[in-house]
């Protein structure tokens, strides 16, 4: 007769799972840092218009550039290599998961109680930028899972 008491088994994660989560939750906190820095008044755009300006604005304006990517690499990592390292079930983290979802959750509300102001000021070019931005995260969280993950 089998022990109902036993722990189950350690359950590895499927290689695709890890990568797709990773990869979701790199590009949400590039999206995050994007909205944050709009509202600091960051322009994406500015890049393109300032070609011919000096040294200065176009490091200020290739900045926002850099930070998405370089969250989203960073992001997309941790939870790749957290994900790989960690197998099935998290029992012994479940306070650790609770506190980081609420400070996850109150983060994001935040974050989309302030982007309300500005989606009035979107243009067709800034629209494009985004969708550029998030392509460009979603590569780099890729690159930050793939270079993390346990094989």
């Amino acid at each position: 007769m089998p022990n109902p008491k036993q722990p189950p088994a350690d359950l590895a994660l499927a290689p695709a799972l890890v990568y797709a989560t990773a990869s979701t939750c790199g590009v949400l906190a590039a999206l995050a840092l994007q909205i944050q820095l709009s509202r600091a008044g960051f322009d994406l755009l500015g890049l393109w218009q300032n070609l011919s300006a000096s040294r200065a604005m176009q490091l200020r304006s290739a900045g926002p550039w850099w930070a998405i990517a370089a969250v989203a690499f960073v992001v997309g990592g941790v939870i790749a290599a957290a994900l790989s390292r960690m197998p099935l079930p998290w029992r012994r983290f479940r306070v650790l998961r609770w506190l980081g979802g609420a400070v996850a959750v109150y983060i994001l509300a935040d974050i989309g109680q302030h982007s309300a102001d500005l989606a009035h000021a979107q243009s067709e070019a800034n629209v494009f930028a985004g969708l550029g931005v998030l392509a460009m995260a979603a590569l780099m969280s890729l690159g930050g899972a793939y270079l993390t993950i346990r094989r």
